[in-house]
């Protein structure tokens, strides 16, 4: 047996075919999406806000996407769920006083997955993240005394599963 791999050279046999089918995990589809929420906090009896001090939104968490396929053609979606906190610092009173108005926000949202790959074999998972961070586009103080904030976020996911992929193989007398 040689060590210097001459050995392997010299019972390899040869590729007939310069192409192979491997079996693999890989991204078989995508999509992005910005959602819109538009959210009335509460605020205590009494306290009438008169001026919108600042807003922020905070503990954004995502749960384990998960794909779903809607009215039987094949559509496929990623289903994403989470929470996040909103809160509003708000002046009453005349501007005497402040609070900041708290609120947990829960949603859940279909994304749409373009170009999904129709190779697509066995179980497929789902896989989402924050591509636009939870932002507060406007708060405003209601005619009813309420605060109502405008919130925007943008979500990408993708469908992973496994699929045939075809390589092309060289063999060592191909080298040039």
């Amino acid at each position: 047996m040689a060590v210097d791999g001459k050995l392997e050279q010299e019972f390899a046999a040869p590729i007939k075919n310069s192409f192979r089918e491997i079996i693999t995990k890989a991204v078989c589809g995508t999509g992005k999406q910005n959602f819109h929420y538009t959210e009335v906090l509460s605020i205590p009896v009494g306290r009438i806000p008169t001026s919108i001090l600042g807003s922020s939104v905070t503990r954004l968490k995502l749960t384990e996407p998960l794909v779903t396929e809607i009215a039987g053609d094949g559509t496929k979606n990623v289903r994403v769920s989470g929470t996040f906190d909103l809160n509003v610092w708000y002046a009453y009173n005349n501007d005497q006083a402040t609070d900041v108005a708290k609120d947990t926000i829960k949603f859940t949202e279909l994304i749409s997955i373009d170009d999904i790959t129709e190779s697509i074999i066995g179980q497929v998972d789902a896989r989402a993240v924050l591509v636009k961070s939870p932002q507060c586009h406007k708060a405003i103080i209601t005619e009813n005394n309420q605060i109502q904030v405008d919130v925007e976020l943008g979500i990408y996911a993708e469908i992973i599963g496994e699929t045939k992929v075809f390589v092309q193989v060289y063999s060592d007398s191909d080298n040039d």
